[in-house]
């Protein structure tokens, strides 16, 4: 991707909450292109910007982190899911078939919850 289609992905992908600016940006992927992790090609006068094989290896880190070992972890990571829909506003936008399987999910922590005792 170019720099700005960097910009307009991440803008995107956070559903218009944040669209960096270009001073955070191109910076950045210069520190990443000087850290081997991504790199570019000249087509016309633009930059092209591709993940290297180390910027993927180091993205599969950042992105599979190991199993949670603890049930403090995984009501942790539950509890940043929950924030994250009530920010995002997608728990404004749930269609029947996701609210169904979110009572599904409620339920089956229902009775997780119930036999712990």
């Amino acid at each position: 991707m170019t720099g700005i289609e960097i910009i307009e992905e991440i803008e995107a992908m956070t559903l218009g909450f944040w669209k960096p600016s270009p001073g955070a940006v191109y910076p950045t992927l210069k520190l990443l292109e000087k850290n081997g992790l991504v790199r570019h090609e000249e087509k016309g006068w633009q930059k092209v910007y591709y993940l290297t094989d180390k910027g993927r290896l180091e993205l599969e880190k950042m992105c599979m982190p190991g199993q949670p070992e603890t049930l403090e972890d995984v009501l942790s990571i539950i509890e940043g899911y929950v924030e994250y829909l009530k920010e995002s506003g997608l728990a404004l936008k749930v269609s029947a078939e996701s609210r169904e399987k979110l009572k599904k999910i409620v339920e089956e922590l229902a009775k997780l919850s119930s036999s712990a005792q």
